[in-house]
């Protein structure tokens, strides 16, 4: 609206300088003429390029990441933006306008919406258009904490280079920001060697060198030819692979606790510091076990029942986006002896390791069911020294073989491994 009202208004300017120029000339009369028209010109020139669109994209993201402004909420840029809590990185967008947009200034605010508190975060940034269709926008991001953010809503400004003409376009939510959390260091055993693990135990070699068949499945291009099973193949009259499965001595599973030090419920959960140990350290687990080569199974008693499984270094960030949004759904304090007993029994005889930051009494119970020494559990607490129920309650597990490891909140975070890691990347 404000914009036809500029140009209706300037084209007014330009009939009235130009009935004194005809009527009464005058290189006063002819100079407002042209000085007119040029704006006029100009205003529309912008005014057409910016309603016919300007589309926003990512850097790095890929042409599938575009948003545009002459279609407010339609399914572009929904990818999922993964960033590492604790930084803050510095997020860029690319801007491209249908047309020239000489003198344009470019605005972008991003507002996002943490799942689990309602904590809200915006996003701004703005940068000249100059004489090109492109333009890069950067957005600074500081520091989120840790949980999954939905963006509310995505505005686009743009204004000419004098200020008279405004025009704003809003595209609703679609896409989240998950910040991942740090990767606590691995927390040593009890009688474990420089690296923070226990000796192996001497097992055949073919036993835990070897994956074992499971069954077959449709051959994908890339199987490496080794992994067709040639009687499924002959038998069924198309290609077939492998499906394999290691032995349970590789496979790893890790139960987190997701009460916190059970002192908090609700968005003040996100916030207990005891939560976010647990999270970290649960995380230094898993990604210990796959640089191992085994599979890691993550379950955490929240509300949802989440759980995960990778195998390989690779897929260390499907194992970090589980955590990211712990607790969803709330936490289950009642259930995680129950969940860890469950899991447990699943998991045979591979290494099973519990991850808590609260003494709870029902978790004796459930690892007398366990064969003794089945289990370890990785107890996160607060600085000073243990209260007398908690060092009861640990001498109490370790009577019944289990290993209890003593992992401070405060501890050092572990470096990532592997290039860009997560740090920062999109699926």
């Amino acid at each position: 609206m404000r914009g036809a009202i500029v140009l209706l208004g300037m084209i007014g300017l330009l009939g009235a300088s130009g009935w004194w120029a005809m009527s009464w000339g005058g290189r006063t009369a002819w100079f407002l003429v042209y000085v007119s028209l040029s704006l006029l010109m100009y205003a529309v020139l912008v005014y057409a390029s910016l309603k016919r669109g300007i589309r926003v994209e990512r850097e790095g993201r890929g042409p599938g990441a575009g948003w545009g402004l002459e279609r407010p909420g339609g399914e572009e840029l929904r990818e999922r933006l993964r960033i590492l809590a604790g930084e803050s990185p510095v997020l860029s967008y690319r801007l491209t306008a249908s047309g020239v947009l000489p003198g344009v200034w470019l605005m972008l605010e991003e507002r996002w919406v943490h799942e689990g508190t309602g904590e809200r975060m915006t996003l701004r940034g703005a940068s000249a258009a100059g004489f090109g269709r492109t333009t890069v926008v950067r957005c600074g991001l500081q520091a989120p904490g840790r949980g999954v953010y939905v963006r509310e809503a995505l505005i686009v400004r743009a204004s000419d280079a004098f200020g008279l003409l405004r025009v704003e376009r809003r595209s609703g939510g679609g896409g989240q920001l998950w910040v991942l959390p740090r990767v606590g260091a691995v927390a040593a055993e009890p009688g474990a060697g420089p690296d923070g693990t226990r000796p192996p135990v001497r097992q055949p070699q073919a036993w835990t060198a070897a994956a074992q068949v499971s069954g077959t499945r449709p051959y994908a291009p890339g199987d490496p030819l080794r992994r067709i099973h040639w009687r499924s193949t002959a038998r069924t009259g198309e290609l077939r692979a492998k499906e394999t499965e290691l032995p349970a001595a590789v496979r790893q599973l890790v139960v987190l606790d997701a009460a916190g030090a059970g002192e908090s419920t609700g968005a003040a959960l996100w916030a207990d510091p005891a939560l976010a140990a647990a999270v970290e350290a649960a995380a230094g687990i898993a990604r210990r076990g796959l640089e191992l080569g085994g599979r890691v199974r993550l379950a955490v008693s929240d509300g949802q029942g989440s759980v995960a499984e990778a195998q390989g270094r690779e897929r260390f960030g499907e194992l970090l986006q589980l955590l990211a949004a712990v607790p969803r759904g709330g936490a289950r304090p009642e259930a995680f002896a129950a969940l860890a007993l469950r899991e447990s029994r699943q998991a045979g005889v591979g290494a099973v390791t519990l991850v808590t930051a609260r003494a709870d009494a029902q978790l004796a119970a459930a690892l007398r069911l366990l064969p003794r020494g089945a289990a370890r559990v990785v107890f996160v607490h607060g600085p000073g020294a243990l209260p007398g129920p908690v060092h009861a309650w640990k001498r109490q597990l370790e009577s019944l073989g289990c290993r209890v490891t003593l992992a401070p909140a405060n501890g050092p975070a572990a470096p990532l491994k592997g290039g860009a890691g997560h740090a920062l990347s999109g699926t």
